[in-house]
């Protein structure tokens, strides 16, 4: 990325070292450097955990399925090396020969150009949909878990009988899960992303239900019916009481 002078377009200068660091090097090549094994799928061992098989994913930033520990570079080295986040960015700025300015404090102010916007947001939608993934894998993946015995549990015993509706439900919502697990561990990066930007809401609406998480709609029927049958509880206690005041 080009940093320049806004008051002339030809003058390079130096960023702050947070910006350098943050937009010249990725969490795994920092995890790699000290000395982090990293597997062809960009898995690693959690050194955040007790981890004795790979659990983090590491790409630009990094995810523990299993300790959910997240961040960016600067994180990643602030929280390996139990140093502050300044500490880690000289420190990765010093081991990868990075330039940057000492002196470079990020301003708030400085003009944009519409191209480092729409940088800033590609990044942006890129760190928001990785952190997004890397919850709902796991989440569906304990979904699956749960909707299989569900469906174990509610299996028809009888073939001359309807299925039940909790086998039903489960074996339905199984497959929904199955078909967004599969989405986003197979399919291209761009079919992704869009699932993160449309269904989102829906994958946590399915979450919810099979946690039981959702509440219920009710009709106006049943609210209907809800509420006679409170005025009915509330008459049948009034005609109790006149009895026990009758009989005393």
């Amino acid at each position: 990325m080009s940093f320049l002078n806004h008051k002339n377009n030809q003058e390079h200068i130096l960023p702050d070292v947070f910006t350098a660091v943050k937009h010249g090097v990725t969490a795994r090549q920092v995890a790699e450097m000290y000395g982090i094994e990293v597997n062809s799928h960009g898995m690693a061992c959690c050194p955040f955990h007790d981890d004795t098989h790979p659990s983090m994913k590491l790409d630009e930033r990094y995810y523990c399925f299993g300790c959910h520990a997240s961040g960016d570079t600067i994180d990643f080295v602030s929280n390996l090396f139990r140093i502050g986040k300044r500490e880690a960015a000289l420190k990765i700025a010093a081991d990868f020969h990075m330039p940057y300015d000492p002196k470079g404090r990020p301003r708030r102010g400085q003009p944009v150009t519409p191209e480092q916007k729409k940088e800033w947001e590609i990044r942006q939608l890129q760190k928001d949909f990785r952190e997004w993934r890397g919850k709902v894998l796991s989440d569906l993946n304990g979904d699956y878990r749960i909707l299989t015995e569900r469906a174990e549990q509610n299996a028809p015993t009888d073939r001359n009988t309807p299925f039940p509706q909790g086998f039903v439900q489960a074996y339905n919502d199984r497959t929904l899960v199955e078909f967004y697990i599969g989405l986003l561990e197979t399919a291209p990066l761009e079919t992704q992303i869009n699932l993160y930007l449309h269904d989102r809401v829906a994958i946590a609406a399915l979450d919810d239900r099979v946690n039981g998480r959702g509440q219920p709609r009710i009709s106006v029927r049943e609210k209907l019916e809800e509420k006679k049958n409170l005025l009915k509880a509330q008459r049948d206690g009034a005609v109790n009481q006149q009895k026990q005041r009758a009989a005393i």
